[in-house]
């Protein structure tokens, strides 16, 4: 639990360089501690976390649930999806939302949706796995308004296939690049 509240943390701060510093001090350890603890502490149906491990240690983290969000038309929402910089590119993020959609997709809970910050330099990748952008709002944390999007994820098989294709190809880099360390993770959920 812990390790995944530090992960959390250091992913927002990395990813989210753009949102000012009220917020990350709002969302720092202190509040991902309490956040996971509650997590753990009464877990809710239908929601799932996976765990990333490389070598036996926890390098990511990703989870799904069903969608409470009336702003737009969706069953299940992938929530989460953090990776550490050393471990992203490879296949683990693939793999991850695979495993993902297959959960929301066996209870029923497609279609689907993602939420991101309009200013997350890695939204880019949900247009090009078919999410198709359907809400632009902004997003109140700390007293700062963050502009989101809210992406619907329609189909299962379409977005399984893509991640697969994703999943080979990092396979194929990781493959020609031996200078590198490989990046080997495996999930845990």
């Amino acid at each position: 639990m812990e390790r995944i509240a530090e992960i959390h943390c250091e992913c927002w701060r990395e990813v989210y360089a753009f949102m000012p510093d009220e917020v990350h001090a709002a969302r720092g350890i202190g509040y991902r501690l309490t956040q996971w603890e509650e997590w753990f502490g009464s877990p809710k149906p239908n929601h799932l976390l996976i765990v990333i491990l490389s070598e036996e240690k926890v390098v990511g983290f990703a989870v799904a649930k069903p969608n409470s969000d009336t702003d737009i038309q969706a069953y299940g929402e992938f929530h989460a999806c953090y990776i550490l910089p050393d471990y992203r590119g490879g296949t683990a993020g693939p793999l991850a939302m695979a495993a993902l959609a297959t959960y929301l997709h066996d209870r029923k809970l497609f279609p689907a949706c993602i939420w991101a910050f309009r200013s997350n330099p890695y939204r880019r990748i949900y247009p090009a796995l078919g999410c198709i952008p359907k809400v632009f709002r902004n997003r109140l944390i700390a007293g700062v308004s963050l502009p989101e999007i809210g992406y619907l994820v329609p189909d299962y098989q379409p977005l399984l296939n893509r991640l697969e294709k994703m999943r080979a190809s990092a396979a194929v880099r990781q493959s020609q690049l031996p200078q590198r360390p490989r990046r080997l993770s495996r999930l845990f959920g």
